[in-house]
């Protein structure tokens, strides 16, 4: 009868502790399940960005093709159909050859003639820019530059500390940092009011960074209003496609300025 209570208290204590270690491993394997869940959904997330960006890379790639398509349309076929026409008004002569009004007439069509095949080069080269596929990032991006400088509506300096990296880029990297900056010049002449703009090209820690900036009226630090008024989807597409990333400098009222930096293989 002596050892009853020293059993009773044996068999709770044995109780006791089977209950604690079923507590504990049920704990155990809640959080090894949700650990494991948690990976799960963190590499179905992965996948989806993974997806998304092949896609998007596919998106591109397309609208890149098609460009060229155009672009090369555009030179080849409608330039040389308006060279020709050129050709032809400059050989036909009316009787009367010393004609004021004809001399007039073919000055004026001539002139006329010389500015669309202009506009048609220029509009092939941004849609194809063909320098960028033979002479890399930084070639394409100084023949635009001059091109903007020679219009008079923009003031364009250009600093490039990385020249070899530019002309070592992957042909899709290149394509996509230059149509950002091709985005951000576009919004500088159409929204700003900017008369300078400044681009400078820098190599740290395997990185490429780039620097744009203007001397326009800026844009609010509101995040929505910037995607929305400067186009920053566009770019944003085109920096995520390559792995790079942005940062907007806050707005201090004066001026647009933006960070590019984007990783080197």
């Amino acid at each position: 009868m002596q050892n009853t209570p020293d059993n009773i208290y044996i068999l709770v204590l044995l109780g006791m502790t089977g209950t604690f270690l079923l507590v504990v491993s049920f704990i155990f394997f809640s959080v090894r399940n949700q650990n494991r869940l948690l990976k799960q959904r963190q590499k179905f997330q992965q996948a989806q960005i993974e997806h998304q960006k092949e896609l998007l890379g596919a998106v591109i790639e397309s609208q890149e093709a098609e460009r060229k398509r155009i672009g090369q349309d555009l030179h080849d076929d409608v330039g040389t159909t308006i060279s020709g026409l050129r050709l032809l008004i400059e050989m036909f002569k009316p009787t009367g050859g010393d004609d004021k009004n004809y001399q007039d007439f073919t000055q004026s069509t001539k002139t006329i003639i010389d500015k669309i095949v202009k506009d048609v080069r220029n509009i092939s080269h941004n849609l194809s820019p063909t320098t960028l596929r033979y002479y890399g990032l930084a070639a394409a991006v100084t023949e635009h530059c001059t091109i903007i400088n020679q219009s008079g509506k923009l003031q364009i300096a250009l600093v490039n500390n990385a020249e070899k990296t530019l002309e070592e880029l992957p042909l899709p990297t290149s394509t996509a940092l230059y149509r950002v900056l091709e985005e951000l010049l576009n919004n500088t002449i159409k929204h700003s009011g900017a008369s300078k703009a400044n681009i400078d090209f820098n190599i740290t820690d395997y990185k490429l960074y780039i620097d744009y900036a203007d001397n326009g009226k800026g844009v609010s630090a509101d995040s929505a209003s910037v995607k929305k008024g400067m186009g920053m989807q566009n770019i944003e597409s085109r920096l995520l496609n390559i792995n790079a990333i942005y940062a907007i400098s806050p707005y201090s009222g004066k001026g647009f300025s933006i960070k590019i930096e984007c990783p080197l293989a």
